[in-house]
């Protein structure tokens, strides 16, 4: 994973770089390769904001939040990704599973067919 953190208007120590890309390093399994990851944490006023944009291959992921902790946000937006991502690798799997399931049920009925054709 290739993970890149950018802060605005906000100090960050290390621990928070290192705790941040511990916890994206979850999200790894939903990508059969390397996947790019790049977070930006803004303060305004007494709020921050994490956007999250993951790239892999030639499809991009974005997701935002803002919250008054650092530490509940960066969880919030962990989880939210992750049901995004669940969500689109399940959609992507039923769709497999229904393809090859229609497939199967088509060569069932045609050779039902030409049995009865035949006797």
């Amino acid at each position: 994973m290739i993970f890149h953190l950018q802060p605005v208007h906000v100090q960050l120590d290390s621990g928070f770089e290192q705790l941040a890309e511990k916890k994206f390093s979850r999200l790894e399994r939903f990508f059969p390769g390397e996947p790019e990851v790049h977070l930006l944490i803004k303060k305004e006023k007494f709020e921050f904001i994490i956007e999250v944009k993951i790239r892999y291959r030639k499809k991009v992921t974005f997701m935002k939040t803002s919250s008054n902790n650092l530490n509940i946000g960066l969880d919030d937006i962990i989880n939210k990704m992750k049901n995004h991502l669940s969500k689109l690798h399940d959609k992507k799997h039923n769709k497999k599973n229904r393809k090859s399931e229609e497939i199967a049920f088509f060569s069932s009925t045609v050779h039902t067919e030409t049995e009865e054709e035949s006797t």
